[in-house]
């Protein structure tokens, strides 16, 4: 369980989003800055330093400079590749190399991943630096930035978080499943493919995805895509036959079937009263 120091934080200097990569171009790299791979999809093997472990959907791994990365795909990988520098609040040059080499070996000691225990706000954030992956300009930046921050800082809340002996634990790979759900849900996708991908049976996804969140895998993917249905409905002019493309719906006859069912309400009624 890495709890990152209070007295650093990050100061982004790239991004790039990597979608199904296949193989890596090398298997072995060494770069200047500290480089943070955040998983959507797939998963891989490592090496760093002495530490060998894999990673997969909703982790994300942290490389400090100047130390080999060793690295397989196992399975094609989505992943978001972030390069940044560390600052220090304190600002005595000497105080942070000592903080710098604590957090190197909370790293070591965590297999060189972050605690994440949120995945829907990591979720949030990546896509963040997914929509405008593409996109330059200063400001850009800076809300990317803003993102890597949040999720750098959330590491030590949820860390805290972790020892309320109150709380209900979580089921990580209903976590997983969830996220994933959320990054794929309005495209083509597979139940089954979810549950291989997670190294159980189909049935069992479905039970213990309803004991996670009170929902079946399945109406947690018509929410997904509702959700999505509403956005295009309140922020562009698209006609609902291509609203019901973008989010995963057949056709547009469906996804008016479904959004009335659900809400209560047709998409069109709804597109004028949230246009008012």
């Amino acid at each position: 369980m890495t709890l990152l120091s209070t007295s650093l934080y990050p100061m982004l200097n790239h991004h790039i989003f990597w979608e199904k990569k296949p193989q890596f171009q090398f298997s072995v790299d060494t770069y200047d800055l500290w480089i943070l791979f955040a998983v959507e999809s797939g998963s891989f093997s490592y090496r760093i330093g002495t530490v060998e472990a894999s990673a997969q959907m909703g982790d994300v791994v942290v490389c400090p400079p100047g130390v080999d990365f060793h690295r397989r795909v196992i399975s094609a990988l989505s992943f978001h590749f972030i390069g940044f520098t560390l600052g220090s609040f304190s600002g005595e040059p000497s105080k942070k190399i000592e903080d710098e080499q604590i957090f190197r070996s909370q790293l070591a000691l965590s297999d060189h991943k972050l605690n994440i225990r949120h995945l829907e706000r990591l979720a949030d954030n990546l896509k963040f630096f997914k929509l405008y992956a593409e996109a330059g300009g200063d400001l850009l930046h800076h809300w990317q930035n803003h993102a890597l921050n949040d999720i750098w800082f959330f590491c030590q809340q949820t860390e805290a978080a972790a020892t309320d002996i109150e709380a209900q634990p979580a089921d990580p790979l209903m976590e997983r499943a969830k996220l994933y759900i959320q990054q794929n849900g309005c495209g083509e996708i597979s139940m089954l493919k979810l549950a291989n991908d997670l190294g159980i049976s189909p049935v069992q996804l479905s039970r213990r995805f309803s004991k996670s969140t009170g929902v079946t895998p399945s109406s947690y993917l018509i929410h997904v895509r509702l959700e999505k249905a509403k956005s295009l409905l309140n922020e562009t002019y698209l006609p609902l036959e291509q609203i019901a493309q973008a989010c995963g719906f057949s056709n547009g006859f469906y996804l008016s079937r479904v959004f009335t069912k659900i809400m209560k309400i047709s998409p069109s009624v709804y597109r004028k009263m949230n246009r008012v």
